[in-house]
């Protein structure tokens, strides 16, 4: 078909060379997915932390608000119909506190992106997970990913507008813009042209592995949101534990696939990589 345009006791995880001269060899689909397991396996406890520091706060806030604009507005079932009675002042609170949350998440969550995909790079290659210095790599490429966000978003959107198929083609040969501004520092639509140069010959592939870990990450989460049926705390505690439990293995996996995309097309070591996230600490 022709191409479309390290937890306590564990031993760590095996090194992703292993080529010829120490390169990165390619993957397979399932290679990818089980080394990204194994890499999460023996880096689990700073993993589930540099996610749970974030996503603990927000989604209490998230649901906090949610909650609140729900109670600001008097619902009431009345002669059989739903009837929403005048929006009064507290709702409008409501409203305009859930903005102001909203942007705040917006932003935390683009430095536990850029953390976290910054610590599965360095899990891959075998070097210890640093919570503190993953977050304040977050913090110095913030408006960087926002940036890149905001451009895969639109991109991907307007492609789904044009009846999903297209938006499905641009998600795919956009997935590695996050990973390749992290290790190899490339800025707005150059990371964007480095994903999509990356992808093309092998757009198949990666689609197989996008699908598969977004199902992989979609059961697993949804069952565990699933336990905190109605109430309200409990529904927040298990909506907090699916994304701490999720979140580093789909940074792995988008890491691994990135590594996996360039092995397939240049020799990449784990030494050249371990250059390119010191080189991009400092400040540029």
């Amino acid at each position: 078909m022709s191409d479309v345009p390290g937890g306590p006791g564990l031993p760590p995880p095996p090194p992703v060379s292993g080529g010829p001269s120490g390169s990165i060899p390619s993957k397979t689909l399932g290679e990818i997915l089980s080394a990204a397991f194994d890499v999460y396996r023996a880096n689990a406890s700073k993993l589930l932390l540099l996610v749970a520091i974030v996503v603990v706060p927000l989604t209490l806030v998230g649901v906090l608000v949610a909650n609140a604009i729900v109670d600001a507005n008097d619902i009431d079932v009345r002669g059989g119909e739903l009837v929403v009675d005048e929006i009064g002042t507290s709702f409008l609170a409501a409203l305009f506190a859930g903005a102001i949350g909203g942007l705040i998440a917006v932003l935390i969550s683009a430095v536990l992106q850029a953390a976290t995909v910054r610590a599965a790079a360095q899990a891959t290659i075998g070097d210890p997970v640093d919570v503190e210095a993953s977050y304040r790599y977050g913090f110095r490429r913030l408006w960087s990913v926002i940036l890149i966000s905001i451009l895969v978003g639109l991109i991907v959107g307007a492609g789904f507008i044009l009846l999903i198929v297209p938006g499905i083609i641009f998600l795919v040969f956009l997935s590695a813009s996050i990973p390749a501004l992290i290790v190899e520092n490339k800025r707005g639509t150059d990371a964007l042209g480095r994903s999509w140069a990356l992808v093309q010959g092998n757009f198949w592939h990666a689609l197989g592995v996008i699908f598969v870990a977004a199902l992989i990450v979609g059961i697993v989460s949804g069952i565990i949101g699933a336990i905190g049926g109605d109430n309200w705390v409990v529904r927040w505690i298990f909506t907090a534990i699916a994304q701490i439990v999720t979140a580093p293995y789909a940074a792995l996996v988008s890491v691994l696939l990135y590594l996996d995309l360039r092995a397939r097309r240049e020799t990449l070591s784990a030494t050249a990589l371990r250059q390119e996230l010191a080189s991009g600490i400092e400040p540029a």
